[in-house]
């Protein structure tokens, strides 16, 4: 995958979440990765694919959960993916609710759980052979609108709060999934 093609698919996923979002009133977690078919049909060179992977709900109700999900099904899930296809990318999406320490914070002295919640976000971290990007947008909900479905959902507003390098620790269960993909 060249610089340019990375680049497109980069922006293509982001603003397809930052749609998604503001359309749908919210976003379920979900791992996407680029790939290419190991094996394409005949006359066909790298052909690109898509895998989207929605986390079902009760993977993401708890501590405990979450990590039987990174433990028990994601070895299995990128064996079963990397049989069929060549991946280059990962990324992976979900709201959250954003802690933010201060620079005195000492997590070898302190729980991270007892800092405050601040913000609710949506977290976008894509992991390549490339460095890691991390973009974090702040969800301000702003009442209610009927959406193209017929459905009601929240009106969101997307406010970019960090970006690449100025993204805080982002670390955590869902982090290094590249390397876990490609192992």
């Amino acid at each position: 995958m060249t610089t340019e093609q990375y680049e497109e698919l980069k922006k293509d996923y982001i603003n397809h979440i930052k749609e998604y979002v503001t359309d749908n009133g919210g976003l379920f977690p979900h791992l996407t990765i680029f790939a290419d078919v190991k094996k394409p049909n005949k006359g066909e060179e790298n052909k690109p694919a898509i895998i989207h992977i929605p986390i079902p709900d009760e993977w993401m109700e708890s501590d405990e959960m979450k990590d039987k999900f990174i433990d028990n099904v994601i070895p299995d899930l990128f064996k079963d993916i990397n049989k069929k296809f060549i991946p280059h990318v990962i990324g992976w999406a979900a709201e959250a609710w954003m802690r933010i320490a201060d620079k005195n914070f000492d997590p070898s002295k302190e729980n991270w759980k007892n800092i405050p919640i601040k913000k609710e976000v949506i977290m976008i971290n894509i992991e390549s052979d490339r460095p890691s990007e991390s973009i974090i947008y702040e969800i301000k909900r702003e009442g209610k609108q009927v959406n193209s479905n017929g459905d009601l959902v929240d009106v969101i507003k997307l406010e970019q709060e960090f970006k690449d390098e100025m993204a805080p620790n982002t670390g955590g269960r869902f982090s290094g999934l590249f390397k876990k993909l490609k192992n």
